[in-house]
């Protein structure tokens, strides 16, 4: 999701990249250029800041507000929504959108909300308030989010324990697959969204934006 700037105990606001060890940042590409985040903290304050509107995800020392989703952005998640919650209630798992999930780096933990994420039945799921990494995790580009911020963070993503990430794009009404070797594989409009860690599962990519029209 879009990110936003605002809190009740920050105020300044920066419009510049946050640091990272190089290697790293030139391997997200960096995370998001036009990212706006808010004064550095601890893990322990994030998690004990209150849980309203604009939600928030940590990373890189630096809390990042989400903006309220777009109709495009909303109508694609209810579309995962209603076909990854039916698989779930057919073969098991956990599903859900905008869970708070942890992620062990190299820097400590930080915290993503994917726009919706499924974790199969074998997949460690982690306590109620911070998840462990899912099976998958999709992000759908919001307005003013570029494609190369958006497949860093699936790269993030897969990088720290999340086996499969799909990245769409409302505007351009495209898909892309980063599972095993697959980094960024964008799928024809006659394919479908699968992968041999949802058995049975199967959105064709048609249908998925079919929501849209």
């Amino acid at each position: 999701g879009t990110v936003c700037p605002g809190s009740r105990r920050f105020s300044s606001v920066r419009r510049t990249p946050v640091s990272a060890p190089p290697s790293l940042g030139a391997w997200l590409g960096w995370y998001d250029r036009a990212m706006v985040t808010e004064p550095k903290l601890s893990a322990q304050e994030y998690l004990a800041m209150p849980e309203e509107p604009p939600y928030s995800e940590y990373v890189f020392g630096e809390v990042i507000r989400k903006m309220a989703p777009p109709k495009k952005h909303v109508s694609l998640v209810e579309e995962f929504s209603h076909f990854l919650g039916g698989y779930r209630r057919r073969v098991g798992g956990f599903s859900g959108a905008e869970q708070r999930v942890r992620f062990e780096t190299e820097r400590g933990a930080e915290f993503r909300l994917p726009d919706y994420a499924y974790w199969a039945p074998a997949k460690p799921q982690g306590p109620d308030e911070t998840l462990l990494p899912p099976t998958l995790a999709v992000e759908v580009r919001s307005p003013g989010e570029s494609m190369e911020s958006q497949r860093a963070k699936c790269r993030y993503y897969r990088r720290y324990g999340v086996d499969v990430a799909w990245l769409v794009d409302p505007e351009a009404r495209s898909v892309e697959v980063f599972e095993d070797d697959r980094d960024g594989v964008q799928l024809a409009n006659d394919a479908s969204l699968q992968s041999v860690l949802l058995p049975g599962f199967e959105l064709r990519v048609v249908e998925l934006f079919a929501a849209l029209a």
